[in-house]
C-alpha cells in the first residue's frame, strides 16, 4: 500500500531545523470501528493505535497514520521510542478523532430516592476527575474549613530552613465539634493554601477530636519558607474533599474505590442515563522518549488522570507545579535537587523535531503537554487547550540548570495557541511554563483564565547563577561558577487576560533567574485580578521580574488592570533594561492600539514559523547602559589548585574549572584541596558541593550527608586558620557554605580538608570562593 510520490519534504521540515527527505510515504488508516486483523488500508483500517505503531516499525519510509472519526479509548499509555520516529499522526479530512484516557460510566440509579445517583465503575479505576456532558464535576467537598485549627504552638521563624524538627509542630488539627463523622477518613483530602502555594494531602486518622494528616505529606509540607507552618493556626486549612458525607450540593460526586461505586448529585435538568459521563483513568496518553521527526495534527486529547495528590506524598508544590516528593531532604534549599514537575498527560523527553499542530487538549488532570528534558526543535502551533488541572504547556526540566550543551532543551516555538481555564485543580500552576530552556519563542498565543500566572519563565530565584546577589545570606548559593542554560527567550505579541484568579504573588509574565538575551515585547495584558482565596497574597502583577532576573529586555507591553503594581522588579533591578511601557493599575490611559491589535492568536497565520521569522517581529535592541553588568565567575575559577593526600585520579583543577561536567575525585575517603587566589583577598564566603558526575545520565549526583570536612584560610600557605564554623559533618547535598561573622577573612590560600567521606567516594563537584561583598537587593532599577 505504498504511495509512490515525488520526493516530498515531511511536515517536520517546517521546523526549519534539520531537513528530512523521504523518497516515499506510506499511509495507514485507523478507525475505532476497524480491526487489527485488517491491512491498515482506508477500506480495512486497523482498530488500535498500538497496533498501528507496531506495524509501522518495520517500514523505512515516512509513515502517515490517518485517524478516522471516533473515540480511541486507551487503557494504558501509548509509548513511543526511537523505533517510532519519522511519522505523522493526523486526522483524516473532516474527522475529529479523540484519544481518550477516560472510562464511560452508565447504569445510573437513584436507589434511595434522595437525589444522589450511583453507578458501578470497573475494577482499578481511581480517577480524580468526573465529566458530565463534557463539563468537569466537583469532587465532594466542604465549602470551607471554618473551625479547623492546627494544634501546634506558634512555630519558630523558619526562613529557608526546615521546621521539620520543631517539637511543637505535630501533624494534627482540631476538628470542629459539628463536623460530620467520616466513614472513609484515610481518603479525605485536606487543601492548604499559603500565599502563592497550594498543597493537597490526605488525612490519616481522626482521634479524640484531632485529625492527623499522613506523616509523609506532613514532612514535605513542613519544609519552608512560606509552608504550612507559616499560616496562623486558625488559617491552616481551606477546605476538605472526597468523602460521601460532603456530597450535599448539585454537581458534586464521590468515588468509593473500595466498592467500585460512584455517586453523583445531578444538576437540575440533567438526565444521567442520557448523559455522557466519563471518569478519568489513564494518567499519560502518550509517553515518548527518544523519537525524531514526529508530528500530530488535528487530534483531540482528553480525559486523562493524574493521581499524585491521592498518594501518601500528596501534592506539595513550592511554586508553579514544582513538587516535593522526598521527605528526607533537610531543608527547602536542599530539596530543590529533588523537585519534579507535574508530568504531562502527553509527555516527551530526549526527542528531536516534533510538531503539535491544530490539536485540542481538553479535560486533562495533569499538565496537558510536557516537553521534559533534552528536547530540541519543537513546534507547538495552532492548538487549543481548555479545562486543564495544571499547566497547558511545560518545557524543560527542573534539574537541567547546568545540563551539558548537547542535552539542552532548545529551539522551542510556542506559536498561535489558544489557552483557556488552566490551573483548575492545582491553583498554583500557570498557563505556559518554561524552566531551563534556551532559545524558546512564545509568540501570538491567547491565554484567558488561569488560577495563577500566564507565562512563567526560569527557575531557582537566582540560586543557580554565578552572581547570586539576593540569597547569599541564607546559604542558598549553590556554588556554580558557570551560567545556567537559560537565555534567548522571546515573549512577544501574546494576549493574556483574566489571570491570577485564585492565587497571587505572580504575574501575567513572570521570570526567575538569569536569562541573557531574553526579550518581552508588545504583549497585551488585561485583568490581573485580585485573588479571592482566603489567606492568599494580594500581589498580582502584569509584568514581574522576580529574584535573580537579569539580561531581560522589556519594551512596549500594555497592562490594563492589575490588583497590585502593574510592573514589579524584585531582587533583579539593574541587571535588566526597560523601554516604553504602558501600565495602568486602575484607570486606563493611552497606549498604541497596534499592540492590542497584533496580540494573541492570528487566524491568518497558517504555516509554522521559524525563529528567524519571529525575530523579525522585534524592534532593535535597547541600549543596555553602563549598569548592565553581570559578574561572570567566582574568584576560584581557573585559579591554581593542588590535591594533597591520596592520589588524585581526576585533575585537581577540575574543582575550579567552572564546568559542570567535570569534578575532582581522590582515592580513599580523605584528602585536601588547596586553592591559590594568587593574591591576598577579602574572602567573604566559601562554598562547595560533594558528589560526582554520572557519565551515562550526564547529570550531577550529590552525596547528601556523611562528609566530615573543614575549611581553612592562610595568607602565606604555612599558617592556617579555621574558617567559618570549623569542623562539620555534611547534612545537605548542595550548600556547604561558610562565612566568618563580621569582617571577611584576609587570605591568599583556601583549603578544603576532608577528614572522611563516610560511605561515599571522595568527590568535589564544585568549589567556590567569593571575594566581593554580596549585594542584597534594594537598588534602583537600571537603564530606562
Amino acid at each position: 500500500m505504498k504511495m509512490y510520490l515525488k520526493k516530498s519534504n515531511v511536515i517536520v521540515l517546517l521546523l526549519l531545523c534539520s531537513l528530512s527527505v523521504f523518497a516515499q510515504e506510506t499511509n495507514f488508516y485507523v478507525s475505532p470501528s476497524g480491526s487489527d486483523r485488517g491491512d491498515g488500508s482506508k477500506e480495512y483500517p486497523w482498530k488500535t493505535l498500538e497496533h498501528a505503531r507496531d506495524q509501522m516499525r518495520n517500514i523505512e519510509d515516512y509513515v502517515i497514520i490517518n485517524l478516522q472519526d471516533g473515540i480511541y479509548r486507551l487503557n494504558k499509555s501509548l509509548e513511543l521510542h526511537s523505533d517510532d520516529s519519522n511519522m505523522l499522526f493526523r486526522a483524516v479530512d473532516g474527522a475529529r478523532p479523540i484519544i481518550s484516557g477516560g472510562v464511560r460510566i452508565s447504569g445510573w440509579k437513584d436507589l434511595d430516592n434522595d437525589g444522589i445517583w450511583s453507578a458501578k465503575v470497573p475494577d482499578g479505576v481511581v480517577g480524580r476527575h468526573l465529566y458530565v456532558n463534557g463539563k468537569r464535576a466537583v469532587r465532594a467537598r466542604t465549602v470551607n474549613a471554618n473551625g479547623w485549627e492546627r494544634i501546634a504552638h506558634t512555630p519558630k521563624v523558619c526562613g529557608s530552613e526546615s521546621c521539620r524538627d520543631d517539637a511543637n509542630t505535630p501533624n494534627g488539627f482540631k476538628v470542629p465539634v459539628d463536623f460530620p463523622k467520616i466513614s472513609n477518613v484515610g481518603e479525605v483530602e485536606m487543601v492548604n493554601i499559603m500565599r502563592w502555594k497550594m498543597y493537597r494531602g490526605k488525612l490519616d486518622k481522626i482521634e479524640d477530636g484531632i485529625a492527623y494528616v499522613n506523616q509523609k505529606y506532613w514532612d514535605l509540607a513542613k519544609l519552608g519558607p512560606f509552608g504550612i507552618l507559616n499560616n496562623n493556626s486558625t488559617e491552616a486549612v481551606n477546605w476538605l474533599e472526597n468523602a460521601i458525607e460532603f456530597l450535599d450540593e448539585e454537581g458534586e460526586w464521590f468515588l468509593d474505590k473500595y466498592k467500585n461505586t460512584i455517586h453523583y448529585k445531578p444538576l437540575k435538568g440533567e438526565k444521567l442515563n442520557k448523559a455522557e459521563v466519563v471518569i478519568s483513568n489513564v494518567e499519560q496518553l502518550i509517553v515518548a522518549d527518544g523519537v525524531e521527526n514526529v508530528s500530530f495534527e488535528g487530534l483531540t486529547f482528553s480525559y486523562a488522570n493524574w493521581n499524585q495528590a491521592s498518594t501518601a506524598e500528596g501534592y506539595v508544590s513550592i511554586q508553579s507545579g514544582a513538587i516535593l516528593k522526598d521527605p528526607e531532604y533537610r531543608s527547602i534549599e536542599d530539596a530543590f535537587e529533588g523537585l519534579e514537575d507535574i508530568p504531562g498527560n502527553i509527555h516527551f523527553k530526549n526527542s528531536r523535531n516534533v510538531v503539535f499542530r491544530g490539536n485540542s487538549f481538553q479535560h486533562l488532570g495533569g499538565t496537558a503537554l510536557n516537553f521534559d528534558t533534552n528536547n530540541q526543535y519543537i513546534n507547538i502551533f495552532g492548538n487549543t487547550f481548555q479545562d486543564i488541572s495544571g499547566s497547558a504547556i511545560a518545557i524543560g526540566n527542573l534539574q537541567d540548570h547546568h545540563v551539558v550543551s548537547e542535552n539542552i532543551s532548545r529551539e522551542i516555538i510556542i506559536d498561535n495557541n489558544s489557552i483557556q481555564n488552566v490551573g483548575v485543580e492545582y491553583w498554583d500552576t500557570c498557563a505556559i511554563k518554561c524552566t531551563f530552556v534556551k532559545d524558546a519563542a512564545i509568540v501570538n498565543n491567547s491565554i484567558d483564565g488561569a488560577s495563577a500566572g500566564g507565562i512563567t519563565l526560569g527557575w531557582g530565584w537566582g540560586r543557580y547563577d554565578v552572581d547570586n546577589f539576593d540569597f547569599w545570606k541564607d546559604g542558598s548559593d549553590k556554588a556554580y561558577n558557570h551560567p545556567t542554560v537559560v537565555g534567548g527567550v522571546l515573549v512577544a505579541h501574546n494576549k493574556i487576560t483574566n489571570v491570577t484568579l485564585k492565587l497571587g504573588d505572580t504575574a501575567a509574565i513572570y521570570n526567575l533567574g538569569a536569562s541573557p538575551g531574553t526579550k518581552w515585547y508588545a504583549n497585551y495584558i488585561e485583568n490581573v485580578a485580585h485573588p479571592e482565596a482566603r489567606f492568599c497574597s494580594a500581589y498580582s502583577h502584569g509584568v514581574y521580574i522576580d529574584n535573580g532576573s537579569r539580561g531581560i529586555e522589556i519594551k512596549d507591553n500594555v497592562v490594563v488592570g492589575s490588583s497590585h503594581e502593574p510592573y514589579l522588579a524584585n531582587g533583579s533591578h539593574d541587571y535588566n533594561v526597560r523601554g516604553a511601557a504602558y501600565y495602568f493599575k486602575k484607570e486606563v490611559g493611552d497606549f498604541p492600539l497596534w499592540i492590542k491589535e497584533k496580540a494573541g492568536v492570528m487566524p491568518q497565520i497558517k504555516e509554522l514559523r521559524s525563529r528567524e521569522e519571529l525575530e523579525k517581529l522585534l524592534p532593535e535592541p535597547l541600549p543596555t547602559g553602563p549598569k548592565f553588568n553581570v559578574v561572570k565567575k567566582g574568584v576560584a575559577v581557573g585559579r591554581p589548585i593542588t590535591a594533597v593526600g591520596g592520589a588524585s585520579n581526576y585533575k585537581a583543577s577540575f574543582a575550579t574549572d567552572g564546568k559542570t561536567e567535570t569534578y575532582w575525585r581522590g582515592e580513599g575517603n580523605e584528602g585536601e584541596l588547596i586553592l591559590d587566589l594568587e593574591r591576598v583577598s577579602d574572602v567573604y564566603y566559601v562554598n562547595s558541593a560533594f558528589g560526582y558526575f554520572d557519565p551515562e545520565t550526564r547529570r550531577e549526583v550529590y552525596f547528601r550527608n556523611g562528609y566530615e570536612f573543614e575549611y581553612f584560610y592562610s595568607e602565606d600557605g604555612n599558617n592556617w586558620f579555621s574558617y567559618g564554623d570549623g569542623k562539620k559533618v555534611s547534612e545537605l547535598a548542595i550548600n556547604q557554605q561558610y562565612m566568618p561573622e563580621g569582617k571577611p577573612a584576609k587570605a591568599r590560600y583556601i583549603k578544603l580538608k576532608i577528614y572522611s567521606s563516610g560511605d561515599h567516594p571522595l568527590g568535589v563537584l564544585r568549589f567556590k570562593v567569593v571575594d566581593q561583598k554580596p549585594v542584597y537587593g534594594g537598588r534602583e532599577f537600571g537603564p530606562q
